[in-house]
């Protein structure tokens, strides 16, 4: 299964202690997935991709709005799914204003693609809203590739609701269209981190924070494995320079040539090519510090281009 699926599952079981915070999700999940069909009976109707999913709409429903809704499944083509779970409500004469409680809809009895703020006046509803709109059209990567999560929304007055809501609870998302569909997604990984905190998946989000601790320390080692690489082949790259100077001037003027400060350093450079130069000073008697052992090596270098300027 996919981290998005793993993720809803854990969603799809959270029923809210609170009656305001059942009423807010469901809520939620009616104005991103519901409509009601007018023809001999009126009809709530609620299309969903996840039998999970399903299963709480249905309970929020018969709990919430005293309906007795029905679950049943087709095969069609969705959002790449072939497989579609709806559930099903009769609404009875004498009952039409049934979604009046959610104050979904308006006077025309059609369900409006708008949040009621009245319902989300307090932090745990607007934590359920959210957690009910992802439910509806959320998913996230696995966090072991790049990081991402989005809710995928009808309209840009739905998204412009929803980006409010994340305003008042600290979630910065940002918006983008994608085939005649408003998008709002998060790519950092400390936000994608709260919003799970935010909409209760506990369990992902632990499962979030191992591979991301895991990512962090490899990206740590890496660095620090590329950063000893790098230094190790300066040290060669200097020592394969100075090595070669140093057997220019003995090949020209002998060991004697050199001062008998710089001889020793000399002397040990080339008997010891892989050290650094903080090895090579301490080897000195009496020891020098590494900025002294660069300083007569840097002399020891000026020496030998002016004797090679000689020739």
């Amino acid at each position: 299964m996919s981290f998005s699926t793993d993720v809803r599952a854990e969603l799809a079981r959270i029923m809210p202690a609170k009656t305001c915070c059942r009423r807010a999700e469901l809520a939620a999940l009616l104005l991103l997935n519901g409509s009601i069909i007018r023809a001999e009976e009126t009809i709530l109707q609620v299309e969903l991709d996840s039998a999970a999913t399903a299963r709480k709409v249905f309970l929020l429903i018969k709990e919430e709005l005293g309906l007795q809704p029905a679950v049943s499944m087709e095969q069609r083509k969705r959002f790449r799914k072939t497989r579609v779970y709806l559930v099903k409500s009769v609404i009875m004469p004498g009952k039409e204003n049934v979604l009046s409680n959610l104050q979904l809809t308006g006077e025309n009895g059609v369900i409006g693609r708008q949040a009621r703020w009245k319902l989300l006046a307090r932090t745990c509803c607007k934590r359920a809203f959210l957690r009910g709109a992802f439910l509806s059209s959320g998913s996230i990567n696995r966090p072991e590739g790049e990081y991402h999560l989005e809710l995928i929304l009808p309209d840009p007055g739905m998204a412009l609701e929803l980006m409010r809501i994340m305003s008042k609870l600290d979630l910065e998302a940002r918006q983008v269209e994608r085939k005649n569909t408003q998008v709002l997604y998060l790519k950092e990984s400390d936000k994608i981190a709260d919003f799970l905190l935010t909409i209760g998946a506990n369990i992902a989000l632990l499962d979030f924070e191992n591979v991301r601790i895991i990512k962090s320390m490899r990206n740590s080692v890496n660095r620090q494995v590329n950063c000893e690489t790098a230094n190790l082949a300066k040290t060669i790259d200097a020592s394969v320079r100075q090595i070669e100077l140093i057997e220019r001037i003995v090949a020209r003027r002998g060991w004697e040539y050199f001062p008998p400060h710089l001889r020793d350093l000399a002397q040990l450079r080339v008997e010891y090519p892989d050290s650094p130069l903080k090895e090579l000073g301490e080897m000195l008697n009496p020891p020098l510090s590494k900025s002294g052992a660069a300083h007569r090596m840097h002399r020891l270098e000026e020496l030998a281009d002016t004797l090679l300027e000689e020739f």
